[in-house]
């Protein structure tokens, strides 16, 4: 059997996914250079799989990589027997071999969160949601209109932010076809003879219209381009996962994330910012290389140093730099929201 079918069989297993998504999927998402299997005892069997996909991370102005764990699943029978541990621990070994800064996934189910952070997971990745009633009207200033959305007008205004995912051409046009295949389209705005300043990514869900992501460089960008998708779907209630600022209040968790390799997550910041300095002693039961005492100063990383002006283990050190700019500083250290827009899950 090759191992396509294995996986497939295996995914069924697990998720409620329909036939025409599930054939998408196999065909545009799965990759043999992806997968991870692990058999029985017998090793007849294969019991537990999942997909460790490869994307670009933003982290203050340097491109790092970053692992995704998706559609982690394991056959029934043989679940609580340890087997997708060993698969996780596995896929942080391979992810952290082939040079990603850190490994992040969106669990299936709310209770999954505590299994993960066995790992060394953090719940670190939270969304607001802005929600308009069906009688909303939004404004559309003069001058913007609709434009065609393309790759590079998304990785444009994706890049602007910082800790933050990067999808590539591949990846933006499996997100359209996912949309499609669920009802729902990509809408983008420009104004005058400009560059597209907003865009949003919809579906209509029932009597709600969800927008899974928005990027726009201002409030009248953010109405024009919801107006157009109430423009597309009717007067429904709108709904929009939105990134967190310091003004949210009602927070959702929306992923984790999993630190792999500390030394150069911390000197891509130290690089961005030279008047840095502190030092960290970090704990990781895990990861070896990450439990260790780092020194930023003068633009750059090093490992050692004298006494620690923070004492942390791998989960706070994630929060910490996925929290406010204001905790950051408190801290010593350059910190912002992780942003973990339009993921496969």
């Amino acid at each position: 059997m090759k191992r396509s079918e294995d996986y497939r069989k295996l995914y069924e297993s697990s998720f409620r996914d329909d036939a025409v998504w599930l054939d998408w999927m196999m065909r545009q998402i799965y990759s043999d250079s992806d997968l991870m299997l692990l058999d029985d005892e017998s090793g007849t069997r294969t019991v537990s799989a999942m997909l460790l996909r490869s994307y670009g991370w933003r982290y203050f102005g340097t491109n790092l990589d970053m692992a995704y764990i998706f559609g982690a699943c394991t056959l029934p029978r043989y679940r609580s027997h340890g087997y997708m541990g060993r698969l996780i621990d596995e896929s942080l070994r391979r992810a952290l071999e082939r040079g990603d800064a850190l490994c992040t996934l969106i669990p299936a189910t709310a209770s999954l969160y505590d299994y993960y952070e066995r790992f060394g997971f953090a719940r670190a990745v939270y969304i607001d949601r802005e929600r308009y009633t069906a009688l909303h009207h939004f404004d559309t200033a003069q001058g913007y209109g609709p434009r065609t959305a393309e790759y590079s007008d998304f990785n444009r205004l994706e890049s602007e932010s910082d800790n933050t995912v990067l999808h590539s051409p591949g990846e933006y046009r499996n997100i359209i076809d996912d949309l499609h295949l669920d009802g729902g389209d990509v809408f983008a705005v420009g104004r005058d003879d400009g560059p597209v300043n907003a865009m949003a990514f919809a579906v209509a869900h029932r009597e709600i219209i969800h927008v899974k992501a928005l990027y726009a460089h201002n409030n009248m960008a953010k109405n024009a381009v919801l107006a157009l998708v109430r423009r597309k779907f009717g007067e429904q209630m709108v709904v929009v996962d939105c990134f967190v600022d310091s003004r949210k209040r009602a927070l959702q968790p929306r992923g984790m994330v999993r630190l792999l390799d500390v030394y150069q997550l911390l000197n891509a910041m130290a690089a961005s910012e030279p008047s840095l300095q502190c030092t960290l002693q970090v704990r990781d039961d895990r990861i070896a290389g990450n439990s260790d005492r780092f020194t930023i100063a003068d633009g750059i990383c090093r490992r050692g140093g004298d006494t620690p002006d923070l004492d942390v283990d791998i989960d706070t050190l994630t929060r910490i730099l996925g929290s406010s700019e204001a905790t950051g500083r408190i801290m010593g250290l350059r910190a912002t929201h992780y942003r973990l827009p339009l993921m496969l899950d």
